[in-house]
């Protein structure tokens, strides 16, 4: 199932009413009640929430509506794994908590981490089949992860750079980035992320407590054991930070995941999830998600999904789609979707 803790909702009462919104047409528009704002920790679908977040920031004339939701947000709204992530020595190691955890933060969002040669990207996707891109739901993940270092290290967090794929809004928005990120805001990029010098990652979190750690950590653990990770979601992530690299052939991916090849066969096997299963998902939520910007040219997008030339990528989109990629672009656009309204301001 595609669900997010309610708690992804926090603020967003308070913000609709300062943006004098009726939220409850825009609550039962997008599937949802009142009074599941009310129970953070009850689990809601994933695409009601990113329908709800688009439609009250067109409602509200305001691109920068969950950015601004997320401004409210603070460590403890993650729930359970709030105290291990805060008493973590290092970011790098809280952000490992998360994506442990992942089961119960948000199962659909994936939070990634590539680094080369002294830089660290930090992406935030939903992994949703079939895809939604959502500017508003992107907006939101990143400015919590945001939130979430600047909590952890205070003033020696550091962002170096900020990455949109959308189009960036009207000038008067932009003090709602600055206060969101402290660092310089790129849109029409090719990618989502946070960009940090690796040694941000490192740096020590002064509100660690060993202790604390410990005595969180195995009480969440005792909490989640009838939930553990599932295999299908480590071979998702890995698949995520495989494709643009190396393709993610069932070999790469176990090796990413120290297991053998064989191994990770048997596992998705007994787990009735074939792994040409999870990569053919993977790549169309990824396909869609970067058709969807146009800034990105064709061969750019067949590079993101894994494939060697356009010519490969155009094969298996043809077979996978029923029509060409440059046709399913042409008509995404035809038709004012995300990106459309991004040029709009929001």
């Amino acid at each position: 199932m595609e669900l997010v803790r309610a708690a992804t909702l926090t603020g967003y009462l308070e913000l609709a009413a300062q943006f004098r919104l009726d939220p409850l047409p825009l609550l039962r528009g997008a599937g949802l009640s009142r009074s599941v704002i009310a129970e953070p920790d009850r689990m809601i679908p994933a695409r009601s929430v990113i329908h709800l977040l688009e439609e009250s920031a067109r409602a509200a004339h305001c691109p920068t509506f969950a950015l601004r939701m997320a401004l409210r947000r603070t460590v403890a709204d993650l729930g359970l794994v709030s105290l291990l992530i805060a008493h973590q020595p290092s970011l790098r190691e809280a952000f490992a908590v998360m994506q442990r955890y992942r089961n119960r933060i948000n199962s659909t969002l994936v939070l990634q981490l590539e680094e080369r040669g002294g830089v660290a990207v930090l992406h935030e996707s939903w992994a949703l089949e079939p895809p939604l891109v959502s500017r508003q739901s992107d907006e939101l993940a990143l400015g919590v992860l945001a939130g979430i270092g600047q909590w952890l290290l205070g003033p020696a967090w550091r962002v170096e750079e900020v990455r949109f794929a959308h189009a960036a809004p009207a000038v008067g928005e932009m003090p709602v980035y600055a206060r969101a990120f402290g660092a310089p805001v790129r849109f029409g990029s090719d990618f989502v992320g946070l960009v940090l010098d690796s040694g941000v990652l490192d740096l020590p979190n002064p509100r660690a407590d060993p202790a604390l750690a410990a005595h969180a950590g195995a009480m969440a653990q005792a909490m989640i054991e009838g939930a553990p990770r599932s295999i299908e979601q480590e071979v998702e992530e890995a698949l995520l930070q495989q494709l643009p690299v190396n393709g993610a052939s069932l070999p790469v991916t176990a090796r990413a995941l120290g297991l053998n090849p064989r191994t990770l066969q048997r596992r998705l096997e007994a787990a009735g999830q074939p792994f040409a299963a999870l990569l053919e998902r993977v790549r169309r939520q990824q396909a869609a998600r970067h058709l969807a910007n146009p800034r990105l040219s064709l061969t750019q997008v067949a590079e993101l999904t894994g494939y060697a030339s356009l010519s490969a990528f155009t094969r298996w989109y043809n077979s996978s789609h029923g029509l060409a990629p440059s046709r399913a672009r042409a008509k995404a656009l035809a038709s004012g979707e995300i990106f459309r309204q991004n040029a709009r301001g929001g």
